[in-house]
């Protein structure tokens, strides 16, 4: 048998799966010929199929240099780059195989595959694009035109390819994963989930699929079903340290927070540097109460890239509880106009350690909190302010300050309103009973949509009587309070509010808050006035599992979902509050 007829038998073997026996045959070949380029060609293509990347490589590219002008070795020398995740390599190694042969609609595919890895994505949609004019049925292709396209953010026309290619082929490699992205792109959580589900009956063995299914899984809900699914992501890729995270959330979300820790705990053995895992673990430790590993581990949060982007090149140390007498210190904020409100009672503490404080506060803040004891002087978030011997972050002074449940700085009120400021004469021509109301958080605050709730949901409130409510809404959630059919008792008073001073003077004037957890909640927990809060399931991690009260703010009620979601059995609980207090109001005789 001659070399070529070696190689023909080999490749008979190789192309039924027989890659071992094909393999010997090539190298049988390459012994007597070492230069053979089919040979080298044909085993670096076995060898990258068992996964020995660099041998392939190597062989692959003796065979691209002995015979530069052959389509075939360069074609496979993209693919090996490839699967080394080498992709510029794989770039150059495909655009040489198609200018040697312009019509592989596979090589222009595979090239527009690379160029979606590297979020070159409007590139990938033209090279795909052109594979297509190449074979109009072509669903590697049209799947690669898919995935540019959610790159580009046009995730619906994804959509569309995606299913046209999975009514013609059902079991399309890719399809049923990418129409999941597509639609977890436009959070449309309920198809995504179907479409993982459809993907996972055909690939069981890509942690991604499980992961992506799990975390849509919590955008409904489903708690016990994520944690599975997280699970699963965490048998096929041990280590894989996000699936672990929302594993953590999921658990913590279902009150099972020791399970949570005893996971973390497990997973910081192997990553005992792993920031994300620290921080996962503080809110976990934090929603028990258990402050002292809390606030500790909590300082990892600076360690990971959400909080990176927030470290203020700031040439002072940072205090770490040394003497303050006399010296000037300046707190800065974070992000979450939420915790500033929360934690700026931490001031006073500074000043009687005998410190000048100065604050950093977002700009709508800095009226309200001019009027903290303590502080020295606020100043807008960002502005520099090198006069100073100091410097910490606001939410880094529980850690510092060593605070326990029992020594939370409870001061109440420790905000009140600017003595210049005055409501809108509007909120005194009633002498009914006063409801000041919010229904949504920040629409950039993670899972806002479950932290909100419909203001719709408010109606059976407005038909109270003798009851004035005051919308303090602001926002692009504003404009919902239109839908509202019983809104006669209802005042928007958010045109006259130009910051959180003038929203602090309109709370004091109120009997009541009724809110979400958003900053209308906090700022009423500070200036001590009477709230309900409206708690979705899970809660943010400092209001802790199920107590009816906070031991951040005393005058705060908390009404909690008894099931994720479940806003109406909140409301009907609010609305047996208010008439309790609509009682005390009438025998009070204001």
């Amino acid at each position: 048998m001659d070399v070529q007829q070696k190689i023909s038998s080999a490749l008979q073997l190789h192309q039924s799966g027989h890659l071992l026996e094909a393999g010997e045959i090539y190298r049988e070949v390459l012994a007597v010929d070492a230069n053979n380029v089919d040979a080298l060609n044909l085993l670096g293509v076995v060898m990258q199929a068992v996964g020995d990347l660099d041998l392939a490589i190597d062989l692959i590219g003796r065979a691209t240099d002995l015979a530069p002008d052959y389509f075939a070795p360069f074609a496979n020398l993209g693919n090996a780059f490839q699967a080394a995740n080498r992709l510029d390599e794989a770039l150059e190694a495909f655009r040489t195989a198609l200018a040697l042969d312009p019509d592989s609609a596979e090589t222009a595919n595979n090239l527009a595959s690379v160029f979606n890895q590297q979020g070159r994505h409007a590139e990938a949609l033209s090279a795909s694009e052109a594979a297509l004019k190449l074979i109009p049925d072509f669903p590697a292709a049209a799947i690669n035109r898919g995935n540019a396209l959610v790159g580009i953010g046009q995730a619906e026309k994804a959509v569309a390819v995606y299913l046209e290619v999975l009514a013609k082929e059902p079991s399309a490699r890719g399809g049923w994963y990418n129409l999941g992205n597509a639609y977890f792109d436009l959070s449309n959580w309920p198809d995504a989930i179907e479409a993982y589900q459809k993907a996972l009956e055909l690939d069981t063995s890509t942690a991604q699929l499980p992961y992506n299914l799990a975390l849509c899984l919590i955008k409904n809900d489903r708690y016990e079903e994520a944690v599975v699914g997280f699970s699963e992501a965490l048998k096929l890729r041990p280590g894989f340290t996000d699936a672990e995270c929302n594993r953590a959330s999921a658990l913590r979300a279902l009150g099972r927070t020791e399970d949570a820790i005893a996971n973390l705990k497990r997973a910081l053995i192997d990553e005992p540097e792993s920031a994300d895992l620290h921080r996962n673990l503080a809110l976990n430790y934090l929603q028990q109460g258990e402050f002292e590993n809390g606030w500790k581990e909590f300082e990892w949060r600076w360690e990971t890239p959400e909080f990176a982007e927030l470290v203020q090149d700031l040439q002072q140390p940072r205090w770490q509880g040394e003497p303050l007498e006399d010296k000037t210190i300046l707190v800065t904020v974070e992000h979450g106009i939420e915790d500033e409100i929360r934690f700026a009672r931490y001031v006073s503490l500074l000043q009687h350690r005998g410190a000048r404080v100065v604050l950093e506060c977002s700009a709508p803040l800095t009226k309200v909190f001019a009027t903290l004891p303590g502080v020295g002087q606020c100043i807008d978030r960002g502005l520099s302010e090198n006069d100073v011997d100091f410097f910490v972050p606001l939410l880094s002074l529980p850690h510092v300050f060593a605070t326990t449940m029992a020594t939370i700085p409870c001061s109440i009120p420790y905000l009140s309103t600017p003595p210049e400021i005055r409501p809108h004469e509007i909120v005194h021509q009633s002498d009914e009973f006063k409801i000041g109301f919010a229904w949504a958080v920040r629409s950039d605050r993670e899972d806002n949509n479950k932290q909100s709730c419909d203001v719709r949901l408010f109606e059976q409130l407005f038909l109270l009587p003798g009851i004035r409510f005051f919308s303090l809404q602001a926002g692009e959630c504003r404009e919902a309070l239109q839908s509202v059919k019983t809104k006669a008792a209802v005042i928007d008073i958010v045109d006259t509010l130009d910051d959180f001073a003038d929203t602090a003077a309109v709370i004091d004037a109120m009997d009541m808050i009724v809110s979400v957890d958003s900053s209308v909640l906090h700022l009423a927990g500070a200036l001590g006035k009477p709230a309900l809060g409206l708690m979705s399931r899970p809660a943010e991690y400092l209001w802790m599992d199920e107590r009816t009260d906070s031991p951040w703010y005393p005058s705060l009620k908390l009404i909690r979902q008894p099931s994720p979601g479940d806003w109406a059995s909140v409301f009907n609980s609010a609305e047996m509050e208010i008439r309790t207090k609509m009682v005390e109001f009438l025998d009070n005789g204001r």
